[in-house]
């Protein structure tokens, strides 16, 4: 039988005054405290079919948000996607239905995103055990072996508080809601399709037409009549913080093996939080590439007016430069290459921690190597803030 005596580590506790006087947090002895939401709320869906127009190769198809919405939590684009017998789906075929998402306002653009690019990032943020049923759920993953059976998508359209627009993990809360009374400014959104290969891993198998297999989805959000009128009118008020992908690259560049490109570009404005790298192997059409595994560079580097700003000169930095800044992926999605600007940059969308603000350069030069050839992009990842105006028109803008 073991005895045990803590008594020297309960009194070597009155030694450590420096650490112990700090506020208090939390109390473990004590059961913690039932606590509530503010405003109580249930969540229904409401679905409208979209117009035959809307099929693969689509350009900037235009949907206005209905009149009667008021308060909703989240939107989605549902594909019905029919078999094909000759080939099989990518394994995440949503991540490519969909090329990008405009948001305008009053006739004028608010932002747009490159949805796949969004969601690739935020796949990258789940860990294992999230990926699947997400996956499954929205972006037509069987969960076995691949095949060309008929499924459903369900693509998430970025709207400012989209959990999918942020490296949110599986939190589903968001950024709160949207409030969809703007008055005469309705919000429309204008969607460009992918082509009708874009979903397939043979790009020479085309899927028959979606054309009325289409609609909108909305989870709209009910509470009482007072709360109701208080969240559907933010203008004036609304401002939510997110991030926007600007590529530095036009589409893939090419890069040899052990070969250093460097691109000279005029600089991004506004705060940068990283770069990131998007890279494939060479060889490979675009349409047949499922960005979801990509190549690290070996050699990463930002120069300003011929001043080196930060080098990742060896796969070990690059290495730990992705660890130290919380970026881990998971079995299905790896973290491709990034040079970061904030502390943690990972969180950097939540949270500000630093950035790079490049106005003071008069040119930046993005330095990139990788050790196989590879087609590349690079995107800046900025810091960027969307409101609502007295008037009801949405803005962004780079603060």
């Amino acid at each position: 039988m073991s005895f045990e005596n803590p008594q020297q580590i309960i009194r070597s506790w009155g030694l450590q005054g420096s650490f112990a006087s700090g506020p208090v947090v939390q109390d473990k002895l004590v059961p913690a405290r039932f606590t509530r939401i503010r405003t109580p709320f249930v969540q229904s869906w409401r679905e409208e079919t979209l117009n035959s127009s809307l099929d693969w190769g689509s350009q900037s198809f235009s949907f206005y948000f209905p009149e009667s919405l008021r308060v909703i939590s989240a939107m989605y684009l549902k594909i019905n996607l029919p078999a094909i017998q000759t080939s099989d789906y990518k394994e995440n075929p949503g991540l490519y239905a969909i090329e990008t998402v405009r948001f305008l306002s009053a006739g004028q653009e608010a932002y747009h995103c490159d949805v796949k690019q969004y969601l690739r990032d935020y796949l990258e943020s789940l860990n294992d055990e999230h990926y699947g049923p997400f996956t499954q759920t929205y972006l037509g993953n069987t969960g076995g072996a691949a095949s060309g059976a008929a499924r459903t998508l369900i693509i998430p359209i970025l709207l400012p508080n989209s959990a999918y627009l942020n490296r949110s993990g599986s939190n589903t809360r968001g950024r709160g809601i949207w409030p969809c009374l703007t008055g005469q400014n309705r919000l429309e959104v204008q969607i460009t399709m992918g082509a009708n290969t874009a979903c397939v891993a043979d790009a020479q198998v085309q899927p028959a037409s979606i054309s009325g297999a289409c609609s909108m989805m909305f989870h709209q959000v009910d509470m009482s009549s007072e709360d109701l009128l208080k969240y559907s009118d933010a203008r004036g008020s609304y401002s939510v913080i997110t991030r926007r992908f600007t590529e530095i690259t036009s589409g893939y560049q090419a890069a040899q093996a052990n070969a250093r490109e460097v691109l000279n570009t005029n600089q991004p404005i506004g705060t940068v939080t990283e770069l990131l790298v998007i890279a494939q192997p060479s060889g490979t059409a675009e349409a047949h590439r499922q960005i979801e595994q990509n190549v690290r560079p070996t050699h990463l580097a930002i120069v300003s007016d011929s001043v080196t700003q930060k080098s990742l000169n060896s796969v070990d930095k690059i290495n730990m430069e992705l660890w130290t800044n919380g970026f881990i992926g998971n079995s299905a999605v790896n973290v491709p290459g990034r040079l970061c600007f904030a502390a943690h940059a990972s969180e950097s969308e939540s949270m500000y921690s630093g950035g790079y603000n490049m106005q003071l350069s008069s040119q930046i030069n993005v330095e990139v190597e990788f050790a196989e050839n590879v087609d590349f992009r690079v995107f800046a990842i900025q810091l960027q803030r969307v409101s609502i105006s007295p008037l009801g028109l949405v803005t962004s803008s780079l603060d």
